[in-house]
């Protein structure tokens, strides 16, 4: 069975092009579910993008009490002393959203954008 594009024409060999041409045909006669299937292979051969939790780490001062990865960010709660470091340090829980965040230089590699939402009662 050779897969079809959406409007049932031959699909594009121009992606094709960068593959050993007996790789191409064979694929080309692959059915959907063995598509499918490589495909899920390739990608579990693609490296994986850093994580909020790979990349989190607590500073000095620093109590890191809860991480949920949520649709779009992380939940993170912290408590964290202030730049005084007052007998009541440190201070929280607070709330934030945090993502990753890559740079278009790309010279440090991603890190970490906290939006602060507020303290957690």
């Amino acid at each position: 069975m050779s897969p079809n594009s959406a409007d049932g024409s031959e699909p594009s060999r121009s992606s094709s092009r960068e593959l050993p041409d007996d790789f191409g045909e064979r694929l080309s006669q692959l059915d959907e579910s063995e598509l499918r299937a490589v495909i899920s292979y390739a990608k579990s051969l693609l490296p994986r993008p850093p994580t909020v939790e790979d990349l989190l780490a607590e500073r000095p001062g620093e109590e890191i009490l809860e991480v949920e990865e949520r649709d779009g960010y992380t939940k993170v709660v912290k408590r964290q002393s202030c730049a005084q470091g007052c007998a009541e340090c440190p201070h929280g829980p607070y709330l934030y959203h945090v993502r990753v965040e890559n740079h278009p230089e790309d010279t440090k590699g991603p890190s970490l954008h906290w939006e602060f939402i507020g303290l957690v009662r």
